[in-house]
């Protein structure tokens, strides 16, 4: 249920305060770079020194670290892409999904480095001692690793700064690599709810029907548009 209130909260606020982002898009960067320096640091301090939140507080920062709120927004810049162009979710969602790409890149960075330094500091020693690996969590750790570096040329020419030194053509081909993310993302969840003891089939299903749902609607997309060229060339 997390991850589906996540994606309402960046909806609503993707959709109520459109302009407010495009207008102010520094000061959601900032609030997102505060809000990841928090996390980063209560997780530092947890590791460290056995510090512990409980209650709301908690839940929000699990909200933020495991990285439900990334992809939430990471979900909206995705169906931004798919969605028909006409409809006027799709004209909100597409006029700030520059800013919304970039946020949900500064809130994945925490996540990123906590659970990486967890794994060299934590985990691997643990594997060293013990000489048991434990190939699904070595699989989602190398998956996040991989889309990580994938995402980080993404991230920094979705600044429009950046955009405008580069050639059109090769910014578009860049981006296209956002799907091998998104498709690296998906099996990276797909595999952390597998290494569960108990698999909630409510949180695979809304991940499965979502990403499931954006694949269809991008074909689909990428059929009728091939069509329209085609007709235009003939």
């Amino acid at each position: 249920m997390i991850f589906i209130y996540s994606l309402i909260f960046a909806l609503l606020l993707s959709l109520f305060f459109t302009s407010n982002i495009k207008q102010n898009y520094w000061t959601y960067y900032l609030i997102s770079i505060v809000i990841g320096i928090i996390t980063t640091v209560y997780e530092v301090l947890r590791i460290t020194s056995g510090v512990k939140l409980y209650g709301f507080p908690l839940y929000l920062e699990k909200i933020f670290i495991r990285g439900y709120i990334s992809i939430a927004f990471f979900i909206l810049v995705m169906f931004a892409g798919a969605l028909n162009s006409k409809w006027k979710i799709t004209r909100k969602l597409q006029s700030i999904r520059a800013e919304l790409a970039i946020m949900a890149s500064i809130f994945i960075i925490p996540h990123a480095l906590i659970y990486f330094v967890r794994f060299i500091v934590l985990k691997l020693p643990k594997m060293f001692s013990t000489g048991v690996i434990p190939k699904l969590y070595i699989a989602y750790i190398l998956l996040g690793i991989i889309a990580f570096i994938i995402m980080i040329p993404l991230f920094i020419t979705s600044f429009k700064r950046i955009r405008r030194k580069m050639q059109s053509g090769k910014w578009r081909k860049l981006q296209k690599r956002a799907y091998i993310f998104y498709f690296l993302i998906y099996i990276h969840i797909l595999i952390i709810m597998l290494n569960e003891k108990e698999i909630d089939l409510l949180k695979l299903s809304s991940y499965t029907i979502t990403f499931g749902t954006y694949t269809i609607l991008k074909l689909i997309k990428y059929k009728n548009n091939r069509q329209s060229k085609l007709k235009i060339a003939s």
